[in-house]
């Protein structure tokens, strides 16, 4: 063999280690952890520090465990993660929704009594 061929040979070997080494390396499940992190931003937009903090916390602390479980290699915990990091996430959009929609029927009902007052005739005082 020459000096090029076996070098050739020597490249070859190394790149199909790399490669092979590569392949089996645990890689991150891309959809759950994009999917998780648009859910936390969902839930951030919608005011879940507002309505629903302890939901939002977790929900953020899940998904920095599941990112560090992707590089510990532990792709199972990683997913199981994400998923209650995706359920906490929606618990707080639902939260939030629930929130605001209570704040607008207050305000509603405080409206509803001030125009009753308004429209309510009011009774003449007696007199002995």
């Amino acid at each position: 063999m020459t000096p090029t061929a076996r070098k050739i040979h020597v490249l070859a070997l190394l790149s199909l280690g790399a490669a092979s080494a590569f392949a089996a390396r645990p890689h991150a499940p891309p959809t759950e952890l994009q999917s998780a992190a648009a859910a936390l931003a969902l839930a951030e937009e919608a005011g879940a520090a507002t309505y629903a903090p302890l939901e939002l916390r977790y929900a953020g602390e899940q998904l920095a465990q599941a990112q560090q479980s992707v590089q510990g290699g532990d792709l199972n915990q990683a997913r199981r993660l994400l998923e209650q990091s995706q359920v906490n996430s929606d618990l707080a959009v639902a939260k939030s929704r629930l929130g605001r929609t209570r704040e607008a029927v207050q305000v509603q009902a405080a409206t509803n009594a001030r125009l009753r007052g308004e429209s309510s005739p009011s009774t003449p005082s007696e007199t002995p």
